[in-house]
């Protein structure tokens, strides 16, 4: 995952977005990349004032957020795994959450969540109360 500060990030949101269209013979992973990011980056700058929220690590292109707890050596992540926009003014989305001890590279806690808000607030409660 790469990592970018979180004041460059919050810079980020106000410069146009790049587009590229897929190659032939390039890995074609994620579709619909571009609408992901910007759901993404859409429900994040919700948060952007949230003090846990400035101590994060973000990957726009993975769209993830990582909080680390280095005394307990942990990594605390939030992934939006899906996002599928349907024909109508629905969508599908899938988060996921968990909760990985670095020094024994074990997954502690993971979760699944369908609601944008509840996956978001149960990131920043975790951190909360690990911290």
């Amino acid at each position: 995952m790469s990592v970018i500060n979180f004041k460059d990030y919050k810079k980020s949101l106000n410069k146009p977005k790049y587009t590229s269209t897929p190659k032939s013979g390039k890995n074609m992973y994620v579709k619909n990349l571009e609408d992901k990011i910007t759901y993404f980056e859409n429900k994040i700058v919700l948060y952007a004032n949230n003090p846990i929220i400035e101590k994060c690590e973000f990957s726009v292109e993975g769209c993830a957020i990582k909080f680390c707890v280095i005394e307990k050596n942990l990594e605390i992540l939030l992934i939006l795994q899906d996002y599928s926009p349907e024909e109508s003014e629905n969508y599908i989305v899938t988060w996921e959450f968990y909760i990985h001890n670095t020094v024994q590279d074990e997954y502690i806690d993971s979760k699944f969540f369908s609601s944008s808000d509840m996956a978001i607030n149960y990131f920043l409660s975790k951190i909360k109360y690990t911290t």
